[in-house]
């Protein structure tokens, strides 16, 4: 309400008054002065007021979002410590399966080992020094204490893919043998792990190992050329051909 307005309605509520006469032009300005500003200060409280009412309620509506938002988080981090409750579970659940797993492992692995160095000691005699310091390494790490579990696993997981190598490869290489009581230099030729066979370096004689007798045995000339010609390929000297050598024998 403007000031105009405020002085009709002054007028209007003193006119009364005018007509009965009791008052002078001095007091009814008065009284009309009196009664603006009383009307004035009645509006600027109702402005307050309003402007009061309105940062409640913007406070309110900020509250009830706020609610409704702790209300959202609330159900989200149930959710996520559930979750984080079933992870945990799962954890302890796996730690204790490690645990039994390194119990049983352990023991497995020094099982692994002797076995493997049964199966060298009775396997043909080839790289005979290198397999047996890779038994001697397997056991010390087995018996090492800061090694971690994973590592032994490793190391002989690593030495049983070499020795499953060996038989699927051929392989030569020189060194000396006691041939009839005489050290004579060959060359080895190593069938996978079907045969052994030695060639020597003038190709006057060849042999095979014979697992039976555990001792070299000869050779005819006649194998021998064919030995030969399988030393070559396997040294890749030679293309890859069909080659008759007395397997059945070498067994």
């Amino acid at each position: 309400m403007n000031v105009g307005k405020m002085v009709a309605v002054a007028a209007l509520l003193l006119m009364p008054v005018l007509a009965r006469g009791a008052d002078t032009p001095v007091a009814v300005h008065a009284q009309m002065a009196g009664a603006v500003a009383s009307e004035a200060g009645a509006q600027a409280a109702y402005n307050r007021w309003s402007d009061e009412k309105a940062g409640v309620a913007d406070e309110i509506r900020d509250m009830k979002a706020m609610d409704d938002w702790l209300e959202f988080q609330n159900r989200k981090y149930v959710k996520y410590i559930e979750k984080q409750r079933a992870t945990i579970a799962e954890l302890e659940r796996r730690k204790e399966e490690v645990k039994r797993i390194a119990m049983e492992l352990e023991p497995f692995l020094e099982t692994v080992v002797d076995r493997l160095e049964e199966f060298v000691n009775s396997d043909l005699p080839f790289l005979a020094e290198e397999r047996r310091q890779r038994i001697v390494f397997l056991r010390a790490s087995l018996d090492d204490y800061h090694l971690s579990l994973s590592e032994k696993l490793r190391r002989v997981f690593e030495a049983l893919l070499v020795e499953t190598e060996y038989g699927r490869n051929v392989a030569t290489v020189s060194q000396a043998l006691e041939l009839d009581g005489i050290p004579t230099q060959v060359t080895v030729f190593r069938l996978g792990r079907t045969a052994l066979f030695y060639q020597a370096a003038d190709g006057s004689s060849a042999g095979f190992w014979d697992q039976e007798s555990q001792s070299w045995s000869p050779l005819d000339q006649g194998v021998a050329r064919t030995l030969r010609r399988a030393r070559e390929m396997a040294e890749r000297k030679r293309a890859v051909e069909l080659l008759e050598l007395p397997i059945g024998a070498a067994q």
